[in-house]
C-alpha cells in the first residue's frame, strides 16, 4: 500500500529578482511627492510643515523639516508623521528612514503600524522605539516587517512615528541635547524614507495526501481529492491526466481527463477530485499534470490497482450478545487503516479454537452454519441453529477482493472469542402420525415439507433421515437431519419447509443443509430419539417400500409401527417430485389419511410441472370445539367461558388480532371451562377460540 503526502510547489521560470523599493521619499524636489511608488505622507497631532533643508548626509541632499510639538507633559504619542501605503504584489516588507533631531526636539520617537488604516477604529501596534543621545544629529531608523504575514500583499497599511515622553516616570518630553531644554518649536527633519519588499512571484502548489486507488475492471474506485493553491498567477491553469484516471473540480461536474481552471485576482484555492476506472486488470501509474503561465509544470503521481493488498488491520471489539440456547449475535467494530476490507470471513468450531483453520488466499468459502461472509460496514452476524448448552469458538478474518484474488489477513493475532449457549426448554414427545409430508423434490433444489398435526412445545426436536431401514436398524450411509422448533411453540397446521440452500424465517432450524435426495428413489423417515433407538413418527418414499430383499441407497423397508396409507406414504413407481393436493381442513386423523393417500398427490419428473402452494392448513380438534362467551365480572375481570367438553382433560385458548392468521398465540393447560383475564390482557380487537384437549 503506497501512501503519499505531497506538497508540490511551482518553480519560478523568471529569475534574478531581488528586493525592490515599493515607496520612497528623498525630498530632492522640495515637495512631499514620493520619488518612487505611490503613497501619502502627512503630519498628525498638531505638527506643522517647516519646509525643506539640508538632507542626509549633507548638501546637496534635501530633507523635510517638521515642528510644533505638544506642550511639555501633554499629548504623549500623538504628534508626528504618518504614511499610508500599499504592498500589493510584494512580500518581506522592510521600512527605513533617517531622522535629525534638533537640540530642543523630543529625544524619543515611537513607530506604530496598522494592517488596515480604513478600519474604524484603527488598531495600532507598537513596533520600534528610538531614543537619541544628542541633538543636531542624524539617526537611522528601521523596521523589519518580513515576519508579519499581514504586511504582505496588503493595500491598507499605514505607519506613524510620533514623539514620546522620555523620562523614567514617563511624564515629560526629554530634549535631544541632554544639557538643553525641551521646547515645542524644536524640529524633526526627515530624509530617505524607504519601504521595500520582494516582488511576489507566480506561485502554484499541489497539496495531496493520496492513497493507492483500487477498483475491479469495470468498477469505480473510492473518490479521493487534493488541493490546488496558487497566488499571483498570470493565466488559467490546465490540468490533464490519462485513462483510467478521471478528474473534476466540482461535485456538479462530470469526470474528465482535462480541466481548465480560472484564477480569481491571480489566486486559486480549489479541490480537485479523482476517480480510478479501469477497464482491464493490471497496475496503473500516471501523472496529473498542472500547467500555467510563468511557472514550471507540476506532476502529481497517482497509482491504481485492480486488486487490493490484504487489509491493514483486524476489526476490534469482537464479541457476542443475545446468546440463547440456539443462536448468538456476533458483533465487532470495523477495521481501520489505509487498506480497508471488502468483507469479513467468520469461521467457527464447536470443538476448540485450534480446529479453526486459517483461510487460504484465492479460495472463497461459502456460508454454512459456522461459516459466514459479511460485507465491510456490517458489524454483526447472527449465527443460528446452535446446539444447546455447548461452547463454540469463532475467529474473524478481514479480506480484500473476491474470487481468485481474495486476500485474507491471517498474520498476527486473529480475533478469537468463545460463546456458550444456554440450556433450552424441554420440547414435546410426539406420537406416531403427529406429522405428515405434503411436498418432496429430488430434482434440485432438493426438498421435503411436512405439516404438524398437533401442537408442539418450544425446542421440540425431530430427526429426518434418508438412510434405509433394514427392518431392525438404519444403514450406516447417508445423512440425518435435525429440525428444532426454536424460539416459540408451534401449532397444529404449521407447515415446515426443508429446502436445499434456502432458509424459511420463523420455521425453526435444521442442520445440516439438506441435499443428496436421489432421483432414482429415496425416502425420508421422521423419528425422535437416537438413531440406534428411534421412535418413529412418519415416513415418505418416492417409490414403493420394500417387502423383501436387501435395502440400497434408493430403497428401504417401512419401519414399524408406521402403517402405509395411514402414517406413511409410498408410491408404486418412482417419480422425482411431488405435492399434496387434497383437503386442507379437517381433524388430524382426516388430514393424516388424506396426506398419506397417493391418489391425493400430483407428481412429475420436472419441477416445471409442479407448483408448490402457500399452505393454509387448519387442523380441527377431534373433540367438539365449544363456543365462547365473554363477560365483564363484578371485579373488573374479563371472563371467557365455554361449555365443558366430555372427555377433555384441559383446554387451549387461542387469541390473535388477525382472525385469518396461521399462527395464534396460546394459553395452554386450562383445567376448567373458563378463564379470567385482566383488562390489560384483552382488548376489543382480539379474536379468541378454544380447543378441547384429550
Amino acid at each position: 500500500m503506497k501512501r503519499y503526502l505531497i506538497l508540490i510547489c511551482s518553480i519560478l521560470i523568471l529569475s534574478g529578482l531581488s528586493a525592490a523599493t515599493i515607496l520612497g521619499w528623498d525630498f530632492e524636489n522640495n515637495d512631499l511627492e514620493p520619488h518612487t511608488g505611490s503613497g501619502g505622507i502627512s503630519l498628525i497631532g498638531g505638527m506643522t510643515d517647516d519646509g525643506f533643508g539640508k538632507g542626509y548626509p549633507d548638501d546637496p541632499s534635501r530633507g523635510w523639516s517638521t515642528t510644533t510639538f505638544p506642550a511639555q507633559g501633554t499629548a504623549n504619542l500623538t504628534a508626528g508623521m504618518m504614511i499610508e501605503f500599499s504592498t500589493a504584489g510584494y512580500a518581506n516588507i522592510e521600512i527605513s528612514w533617517v531622522l535629525r533631531h534638533s537640540n530642543k526636539a523630543p529625544n524619543r520617537s515611537v513607530m506604530y503600524y496598522t494592517l488596515d488604516h480604513t478600519a474604524s477604529p484603527v488598531q495600532w501596534t507598537e513596533a520600534v522605539v528610538n531614543t537619541v543621545t544628542a541633538g543636531d544629529t542624524w539617526y537611522p531608523g528601521t523596521f523589519d516587517g518580513s515576519t508579519i504575514e499581514g504586511f504582505n500583499n496588503n493595500p491598507h497599511l499605514a505607519i506613524k512615528i510620533v514623539a514620546a515622553f522620555g523620562d523614567d516616570a514617563n511624564s515629560i518630553y526629554v530634549p535631544s541635547k541632554p544639557t538643553g531644554s525641551y521646547a515645542s518649536d524644536g524640529k524633526w527633519r526627515w530624509d530617505d524614507i524607504l519601504i521595500t519588499g520582494d516582488p511576489l512571484l507566480p506561485h502554484l502548489e499541489v497539496v495531496a495526501e493520496l492513497e493507492d486507488f483500487y477498483a475491479a475492471p469495470g468498477a469505480l474506485s473510492e473518490l479521493q481529492e487534493y488541493q490546488l493553491i496558487g497566488q499571483n498567477l498570470l493565466g488559467n491553469i490546465q490540468i490533464t491526466v490519462s485513462h483510467p484516471f478521471r478528474i473534476r473540480a466540482s461535485d456538479s461536474e462530470d469526470f474528465t481527463t482535462s480541466l481548465e481552471l480560472l484564477p480569481r485576482s491571480g489566486g486559486i484555492d480549489k479541490t480537485v477530485q479523482i476517480l480510478f476506472q479501469p477497464t482491464q486488470a493490471g497496475e496503473y501509474g500516471e501523472d496529473i499534470i498542472h500547467e500555467t503561465q510563468g511557472v514550471q509544470s507540476l506532476a502529481l503521481p497517482v497509482f491504481g490497482f485492480t486488486t487490493k493488498p490484504q487489509p491493514s488491520a483486524y476489526p476490534t471489539a469482537f464479541g457476542a450478545t443475545q446468546t440463547s440456547y440456539y443462536q448468538t449475535l456476533l458483533n465487532w467494530t470495523d477495521s481501520t487503516g489505509p487498506v480497508l476490507p471488502d468483507g469479513y470471513l467468520i469461521r467457527g468450531s464447536k470443538v476448540d479454537a485450534a480446529s479453526i483453520e486459517d483461510p487460504v488466499d484465492g479460495v472463497e468459502y461459502p456460508d454454512k452454519k459456522l461459516t459466514k461472509n459479511v460485507p465491510f460496514g456490517v458489524q454483526n452476524q447472527l449465527v443460528f441453529d446452535l446446539n444447546e448448552d455447548h461452547t463454540y469458538y469463532f475467529k474473524i478474518f478481514p479480506y480484500t477482493n473476491t474470487g481468485a484474488a481474495i486476500d485474507y489477513k491471517i498474520d498476527g493475532s486473529v480475533p478469537l472469542i468463545s460463546v456458550s449457549t444456554t440450556i433450552g426448554p424441554i420440547g414435546s414427545t410426539l406420537d406416531v402420525g403427529d406429522l405428515a409430508f405434503v411436498e418432496y423434490a429430488s430434482d434440485s433444489p432438493d426438498r421435503f415439507t411436512f405439516v404438524l398435526l398437533t401442537d408442539v412445545l418450544e425446542n421440540t426436536k425431530i430427526n429426518f433421515t434418508d438412510k434405509a431401514w433394514d427392518g431392525t436398524a438404519f444403514a450406516p450411509n447417508e445423512e440425518t437431519y435435525e429440525w428444532r422448533g426454536v424460539g416459540r411453540p408451534y401449532l397444529a397446521g404449521e407447515v415446515i419447509h426443508i429446502v436445499e440452500e434456502i432458509d424459511y424465517p420463523d420455521e425453526g432450524s435444521y442442520h445440516p443443509g439438506f441435499s443428496g435426495f436421489s432421483n432414482d428413489g429415496d425416502q425420508i423417515i421422521a423419528y425422535q430419539g437416537y438413531l440406534t433407538q428411534p421412535s418413529f413418527i412418519a415416513a415418505i418414499s418416492t417409490c414403493d417400500w420394500l417387502t423383501e430383499g436387501i435395502p440400497t441407497n434408493n430403497s428401504s423397508y417401512l419401519p414399524e409401527p408406521l402403517v402405509l396409507g395411514e402414517t406413511a406414504l409410498g408410491f408404486d413407481t418412482e417419480i422425482d417430485n411431488g405435492v399434496y393436493h387434497g383437503i386442507t381442513t379437517g381433524t388430524a386423523t382426516q388430514l393424516r389419511l388424506a396426506m398419506n393417500n397417493p391418489a391425493n398427490w400430483t407428481r412429475a419428473n420436472s419441477l416445471n410441472n409442479i407448483d408448490y402452494p402457500i399452505w393454509q392448513i387448519n387442523v380441527i380438534s377431534g373433540l367438539p370445539q365449544p363456543e365462547l362467551a365473554i363477560e365483564l365480572t363484578d371485579t373488573g375481570m374479563i371472563m371467557l367461558s365455554w361449555e365443558a367438553v366430555p372427555g377433555a382433560y384441559s383446554y387451549t385458548l387461542y387469541y390473535s388480532e388477525d382472525p385469518y392468521a396461521q399462527i395464534w398465540q396460546t394459553i395452554e393447560g386450562i383445567p376448567f371451562n373458563y378463564i379470567e383475564l385482566l383488562p390489560s390482557e384483552a382488548n376489543d380487537k382480539m379474536f379468541y377460540k378454544v380447543k378441547a384437549v384429550h
